[in-house]
């Protein structure tokens, strides 16, 4: 593993992610070559729903929004400088109406590997 490292975000390339039920973009900054554990970097939704099942554990610092999430209990809508705790077995729908973008960390780091699948 590595030491300290400053990411510095004109450097984050945002690459598409396709998803069963929408497209985003992600930039995959923390990764399994910085951490053994953890897993974190930035996300942007713009004009469409994902639906989704977290399996794993996460946390979203929203950075721009709108951007509406829907759970069991119903939705709820974030705006920049809020926080959100999404819980392993989270079974959730991204809603952005306009553009939304938002930090993520999550652990495990190789959640996709430990469950046969790949990151989308």
């Amino acid at each position: 593993m590595s030491g300290p490292k400053v990411f510095y975000r004109s450097e984050m390339i945002l690459k598409d992610a396709v998803t069963r039920t929408g497209n985003t973009s992600i930039a995959r900054v923390i990764n399994n070559a910085f951490s053994r554990h953890m897993g974190a970097g930035l996300e942007r939704i713009e004009n469409t729903t994902i639906e989704w099942m977290v399996t794993y554990d996460e946390i979203l610092f929203i950075l721009e929004g709108p951007l509406t999430l829907e759970f069991e209990d119903g939705r709820h809508v974030c705006n920049k400088g809020d926080i959100v705790w999404l819980p392993e077995g989270t079974h959730l729908k991204y809603i952005a109406e306009g553009r939304a973008e938002y930090f993520y960390a999550l652990y495990p780091v190789d959640w996709a590997t430990l469950q046969g699948t790949t990151e989308p």
